[in-house]
């Protein structure tokens, strides 16, 4: 889970110069950038990620946010079964934030290599990695016609693994931590594999990200928190799309610079409102264009070597540009306005 600062990292603000309203938006949760490159599943398609991502998992931020800011606004007059609605809504909300952040950093690997940690531990726990794997794949199997989760989690109080059905976001077990998740909601792989969750399991376990589960695994046992699986290349100045949008909002002048590969921007009919494209292999026929006076705000599509890469090479010739976290798919899981991409691009 992320949460904003106290202090915006863009715009000097103080903190004594933020009023309520802004005080409030600061404990805003925050979209995660997707931690997966969608292009790399195997058997997996980008749409298939890429809208779950956007829809769901942002829908599911929206919606906490929307919820957190209706109970920050209660007074003591709120009857009491507004306040229970309020609050099974915000546990739903917040379930389902955590459980998508956690499916999708667990996604990317290769999952018939099970790396030594993980089976040593599931044989511990399950007898043989065959039979964890049973158990898993069957609790999967038995969600097919209905929704839920099913997770590979670790008891803090019994100090073991064991899997876990969760048939809504709000269910996980109180004591432990799930170091696998898998979504099991028809969201999850309707548009690849129609009523086919077969199918779907099986592409899932190929794609598991066992070096996610080991860092998880180790973290829970030494009752750290789990890790947070962020792509985002620390090297670089960078923006979350909430740091940006509250710059926008405010009307202080940015650039915002669509730097998506041809290949990529031919394939979409949008982009973020206000941006401009530029394509990202012909830097030196439109640096010019820019105004050196001005920040920079480059986005990709999701935040990794593009994006970064541009804002490198504009940073180099002097420029205060600094990449978007995320890129254009966290602004638009974030309920970000989009503008129809110019058909000269």
């Amino acid at each position: 889970m992320r949460r904003r600062s106290s202090r915006q990292r863009v715009g000097v603000v103080g903190v004594n110069d933020v009023t309520e309203g802004e005080r409030a938006r600061t404990m805003d949760q925050e979209i995660a950038p997707i931690p997966v490159r969608p292009w790399t599943l195997n058997g997996m398609s980008e749409r298939l990620i890429v809208s779950h991502y956007e829809n769901t998992y942002g829908g599911a931020v929206r919606t906490l946010n929307a919820v957190r800011s209706e109970l920050a606004g209660l007074d003591a007059g709120t009857p009491g079964y507004r306040i229970r609605a309020l609050k099974r809504e915000e546990l739903i909300a917040l379930g389902s934030v955590v459980l998508h952040e956690l499916y999708f950093g667990n996604l990317g690997g290769e999952g018939n290599k099970i790396p030594e940690q993980v089976g040593s531990a599931l044989e511990e726990h399950f007898g043989t990695v065959a039979a964890w794997r049973r158990e898993f794949v069957g609790a999967a199997q038995s969600l097919a016609d209905g929704s839920g989760w099913v997770l590979l989690t670790y008891s803090r109080r019994q100090k073991r693994l064991w899997n876990q059905i969760a048939s809504d976001h709000s269910q996980a077990a109180v004591d432990a931590a799930p170091v696998l998740a898998l979504d099991m909601y028809e969201h999850a792989y309707h548009l690849d594999f129609g009523a086919n969750a077969t199918a779907y399991i099986d592409a899932f376990m190929r794609n598991v990200n066992w070096a996610a589960v080991v860092e998880r695994l180790a973290a829970v046992r030494a009752d750290r928190s789990l890790p947070q699986e962020d792509p985002s290349d620390r090297s670089l100045p960078s923006l979350s799309i909430e740091e940006l949008a509250a710059q926008l909002a405010k009307g202080e002048p940015v650039q915002v610079l669509d730097a998506r590969p041809r290949h990529h921007i031919s394939r979409t009919v949008d982009l973020m409102a206000g941006a401009i494209w530029r394509d990202p292999d012909r830097v030196e026929e439109w640096i010019g264009e820019l105004s050196p006076g001005q920040p920079i705000a480059v986005y990709c599509a999701y935040g990794f070597h593009v994006g970064c890469n541009v804002t490198r090479t504009l940073r180099e010739r002097g420029f205060d540009a600094r990449y978007i976290r995320g890129g254009v798919s966290a602004w638009y899981a974030a309920g970000g306005a989009r503008a129809m991409r110019p058909a000269s691009t």
